[in-house]
């Protein structure tokens, strides 16, 4: 019996190695040279070229991710600083259309820095708010829109190589990620029990503060987002050798 159950542990680790060693990149990533002098250009194109994939999750037959850019789930945020505020259930769409305009990377130590340009964000979530805003104050508790146009984003990946198997992999360890807009507008529904006059004179108050909203929100945003596309790269990147990724020449 000790002998069956050795051999059938034996049979699935042969078989787990085996599966491991026959991963390949999927066929809609293109791999790019890491010493060719357009390097950066075609890590620029082939992300870029990503794109459908992206918006999915799903990268081909043997690489679908759990996570997808088409709806983009943001969690639950907290903030009591310049006002007290908690977003439940807070979602992005517009994430997946998305271009890449400018990258660099450094293959060896992998170290990557991108621009990433979108036309238009939104963001939508239940909210509670209480906020002592000039003649306002503010308290309510609804549904908040955030819309914002033209951002740019800045997303920087800091990652390591390491062996499974006597295969290398690429890891990344550390992600920043910030937003850059200058036109950000909010809109919190059912302030003041939803009488629409105070409601709506409120909400303009608040985008005249549209930067205190931006300093204490988006930073968390930022960082859950963060989160997110390191989980979703790291899955990809794990799917096949470094070397498949990104050869030499």
């Amino acid at each position: 019996m000790k002998n069956i159950k050795r051999n059938f542990l034996q049979i699935i680790l042969i078989i787990s190695i085996s599966q491991q060693a026959a991963a390949s990149l999927a066929s809609s990533i293109k791999p790019c040279v890491r010493n060719s002098e357009k390097y950066s250009d075609c890590v620029i194109d082939a992300i870029n070229a990503l794109k459908p994939q992206i918006s999915t999750g799903v990268f081909g037959p043997n690489l679908a991710i759990e996570t997808n850019l088409t709806k983009l789930v943001v969690g639950n945020v907290s903030v009591n600083q310049n006002f007290n505020l908690q977003l439940s259930g807070l979602y992005a769409l517009g994430l997946n259309n998305f271009k890449v305009n400018k990258l660099r990377i450094s293959p060896e130590k992998f170290k990557l820095d991108s621009i990433i340009s979108f036309e238009h964000l939104d963001a939508f979530s239940r909210y509670s708010l209480v906020w002592n805003l000039g003649i306002f104050n503010l308290q309510g508790d609804g549904d908040l829109t955030i819309s914002i146009d033209n951002p740019k984003v800045l997303l920087k990946f800091i990652g390591s190589r390491y062996f499974k198997n006597d295969i290398e992999y690429l890891k990344i360890d550390k992600t920043q990620l910030n937003i850059k807009s200058a036109q950000v507008k909010v809109y919190f529904d059912n302030l003041f029990n939803g009488q629409k006059a105070l409601e709506e004179a409120a909400n303009e108050v608040v985008n005249q503060n549209i930067d205190i909203i931006k300093g204490d929100v988006f930073p968390i945003i930022e960082q859950n987002i963060g989160k997110i596309i390191q989980k979703m790269a790291n899955q990809v990147f794990e799917s096949a050798s470094y070397d498949e990724f990104f050869p030499l020449n």
